[in-house]
């Protein structure tokens, strides 16, 4: 009668690599890899140094505010702070 020229494990196109469940773990993949690639670029962006001196200033600006520091301690630190920040 006809012979059956077909090779393999009786699944088609429908096994792991091939078919639907081939691209589906395929896009699933690619998916994984562009989000490790944007939280390892997300991680790696420098913070602007203005804003980190802006945060000092708030935290310095709060404590002598609260009495943790003096007057001198805070002009000492706020020097330092706008001295870095212009270097």
């Amino acid at each position: 009668m006809g012979s059956c020229n077909f090779i393999g494990s009786g699944m088609g196109h429908w096994g792991i690599g091939g078919g639907v469940i081939g691209w589906g773990i395929t896009l699933l993949i690619i998916g994984l890899v562009v989000l490790v690639l944007l939280q390892l670029n997300k991680s790696g962006r420098k913070r602007d140094p203005h804003a980190d001196t802006m945060d000092s200033l708030k935290i310095l600006k709060s404590r002598y505010a609260k009495g943790e520091i003096t007057e001198q301690e805070y002009l000492r630190m706020r020097d330092v702070l706008y001295n870095n920040h212009t270097s």
